[in-house]
């Protein structure tokens, strides 16, 4: 059985376990040890099971843990070569650390892991396509759109976690400065909940029946504003939660889950 558990998940930090009680992977460490230390043994897990971290790119609330996460699990931490150097720039890793440059294909916790590009403003941001066993699952944060490479590494998957950061509407009228919010609003932003809600439709279209929204931001969404938009979209297309899907929004800063499958 697989457990598909955000630690966290939002424009504050961001952490992902997957695997099973023995064996699994961690998908960024951007909040503190100590709290994805809690957050694995809220869900059964022990330290000791985490075989890797993959990192999706060096953004603050993607690492801010790995120092202390890596110098405590004594795991190697897996992203490609410049993420892996803007990284070791911020002083977010301990000295002597392992580090692994990201293949085509790989295998970490017990799970093949195939990683494809998605358009941020970092130097490289990547997403995930697992194989977990028998399940396939699709991880996509901090993309400003949904491109063709992201849509194959999504596609067909059982589980798929999106980003589902801002509301159009919420942003328009925010805090931010203009500068920041035509950044998150950009191709290489964030995704926004009507994009999300599109492409969440057209992957449960193609037989995908559980989704995790996730990264929201705190200022320009809610979690009813990106459920609801999914749902209207997914309802739009004939679809019926609990019968055709089963769709969760991830807390921002608590362990949502776990998904067993």
């Amino acid at each position: 059985m697989t457990i598909f558990a955000p630690l966290c998940s939002g424009s504050s930090g961001n952490c992902t376990y997957i695997g099973t009680r023995t064996e699994g992977i961690l998908v960024d460490a951007g909040a503190t040890a100590k709290s994805i230390l809690t957050g694995l043994s809220q869900i059964g897990v022990e330290a000791g099971a985490v075989r890797a971290i993959l990192v999706t790119h060096d953004h603050n609330d993607h690492i801010k843990g790995l120092r202390v996460l890596t110098k405590r699990l004594r795991v190697p931490v897996c992203s490609t070569v410049e993420t892996l150097e803007g990284i070791l720039d911020t002083k977010n890793l301990e000295p002597g650390a392992e580090l692994l440059e990201l293949s085509s294909q790989m295998e970490l916790g017990g799970m093949e892991i195939r990683p494809f590009d998605t358009p941020h403003d970092t130097a490289h941001s990547v997403g995930f396509r697992i194989q977990a066993g028998e399940r396939t699952i699709g991880y996509a944060t901090d993309l400003g759109q949904v491109t063709p490479e992201i849509w194959q590494g999504l596609r067909g998957a059982d589980l798929v976690l999106i980003e589902s950061n801002y509301e159009p509407r919420l942003l328009d009228i925010s805090p931010y400065p203009y500068y920041l919010r035509r950044r998150i609003s950009s191709n290489h932003g964030h995704l926004g909940n009507p994009e999300c809600s599109d492409t969440v439709r057209r992957l449960a279209q193609e037989g995908t029946g559980r989704f995790v929204l996730a990264h929201l931001s705190r200022e320009n969404n809610t979690p009813e504003l990106a459920g609801g938009a999914a749902r209207a979209a997914l309802l739009e297309a004939g679809m019926e939660e609990g019968r055709d899907y089963l769709l969760t929004v991830a807390n921002r800063l608590t362990v949502t889950g776990p998904i067993l499958f």
